[in-house]
């Protein structure tokens, strides 16, 4: 049996939201609000400490006696609040809508706002719990989505806050579930890898199956992970940093599977392309060019060696990369979306 039916899916990063007309906040600038706004002191120059670490080392440096339960809830409060004012700001009509009318109906994004959505609705904010897929789900995101029309946008990473009803006597919140920390980062992973591999001695119930079994038994998508060897995936506008260790570890077990017999004789064989921007600027004489700052240079470079890095890592786990030659990151979308609607 093959995993792969001939249907598509996207994976759409927070570059979607970054192109020079929106420009929306990077998660270095998003960090560097929240620590201005409540005083704490760390350094968020440093262009090689991992943001999910950088994170952490703000919630244990956050002035305050509290407990660390509460000042991690105040830290995504902040986010939420600092990511729903600039939302509406950072909807391109021709970038969102581009890609939910591009004919795809199976949306995976890391961004944890609702500008996919709200490109197609006028009442979407207004009615969250009429779209949603399943808001069972508090912290962890491994079936958490919304359906607008016949296209499921799926956030891996969390939302700005769920629609489901909060208890007060309970530690639950509307913003748990935006994941940024290394331990949520962690604690997710291990959930991920449990789903995948499924649970020794109870593969016949439908909440333990294996992605084999579920896959042999034609079962009905649930779990966002199974695109990533069920259907065409095209990643766009997201830099696969080495931090997103569970994308990472998605990407490592189907290749693994794609090379080795399984005993439920299924063969792993859809297809992963990640498109990569290459804009005119990409090929900046680092050493001669002194009209440029050393500082912005060195990052410019550090920028490029790192995509470079990713692809090269991508290409040996069977990925395929496709440079993409744009003048802006607007017009690099653009020809993804369009790419996407010829796609057969």
């Amino acid at each position: 049996m093959k995993s792969f039916k001939g249907q598509t899916a996207l994976f759409l990063g927070n570059g979607i939201n970054r192109t020079e007309e929106n420009r929306g906040a990077s998660w270095g600038a998003l960090l560097k609000l929240i620590s201005d706004s409540f005083r704490i002191k760390v350094d968020l120059t440093n262009d090689l400490k991992p943001f999910p670490l950088a994170f952490e080392e703000m919630l244990y440096s956050k002035p305050g006696s509290g407990e660390n339960g509460e000042k991690l809830k105040q830290l995504k409060i902040s986010i939420s609040r600092i990511l729903e004012a600039e939302a509406s700001k950072l909807v391109d009509i021709n970038v969102h809508c581009g890609f939910m009318e591009s004919g795809i109906k199976e949306i995976i994004t890391t961004n944890y706002d609702y500008n996919l959505e709200n490109a197609l609705t006028t009442d979407f904010m207004e009615n969250k719990i009429k779209y949603s897929i399943d808001n069972s789900e508090s912290k962890h995101s491994l079936y958490r989505g919304y359906k607008i029309g016949d296209i499921n946008v799926r956030h891996v990473h969390g939302e700005l806050y769920h629609n489901r009803k909060t208890n007060p006597s309970l530690p639950n919140f509307p913003q748990e579930s935006i994941m940024i920390g290394f331990e949520h980062y962690s604690e997710y992973f291990e959930r991920i890898q449990r789903i995948i591999i499924g649970e020794s001695g109870r593969q016949k119930k439908s909440g333990k199956k294996s992605l084999l079994i579920r896959i042999r038994d034609n079962d009905e998508l649930r779990y966002w992970m199974d695109l990533f060897f069920t259907h065409k995936l095209i990643i766009a506008g997201f830099s696969l940093d080495f931090s997103e260790n569970h994308l990472w570890w998605l990407l490592l077990h189907r290749a693994e599977l794609m090379r080795s017999k399984n005993k439920h004789d299924i063969e792993i064989n859809n297809e992963i392309i990640y498109f990569s921007a290459v804009k005119k600027d990409h090929g900046l004489d680092f050493e001669s060019d002194n009209k440029i700052p050393f500082i912005d240079r060195y990052k410019k470079k550090l920028a490029i060696q790192k995509t470079d890095a990713v692809t090269d890592v991508l290409r040996s786990l069977g990925v395929s990369v496709i440079p993409v030659p744009c003048s802006t990151y607007k017009e690099f979308y653009l020809q993804i979306i369009n790419i996407v609607k010829h796609l057969k």
